[in-house]
């Protein structure tokens, strides 16, 4: 995928309202294909998508991409904020359990 076309589907997952901020250094990304989990870890994110396994060593994947855009623009994780306090409400039972 050329960088064109990952900057491109990034936009669009952003403007969509598919990148979810978790918290510091956690991001979900409702894909075309799956959810992915895009974690910070130290210096880098990563993602658990193919290409994030395979090939984002050399370079971002397109959810690593949004995820950046998305934190580049706080706005855009108003209509998603909800959900985000959900999900990390059930995540936290979850771990008490």
């Amino acid at each position: 995928m050329s960088r064109k076309t990952v900057t491109e589907k990034a936009d669009r997952l952003k403007k969509n309202y598919r990148v979810i901020l978790m918290g510091p250094g956690q991001a979900l990304v409702i894909g075309d294909h799956d959810t992915y989990d895009v974690t910070k870890l130290s210096f880098r994110w990563t993602c658990n998508c193919l290409w994030g396994r395979y090939k984002g060593h050399r370079s971002e994947c397109s959810h690593v991409v949004a995820v950046h855009k998305a934190l580049l623009d706080p706005q855009s994780q108003e209509p998603v904020a909800r959900l985000a306090a959900l999900l990390q409400e059930l995540k936290r039972v979850k771990e008490s359990a």
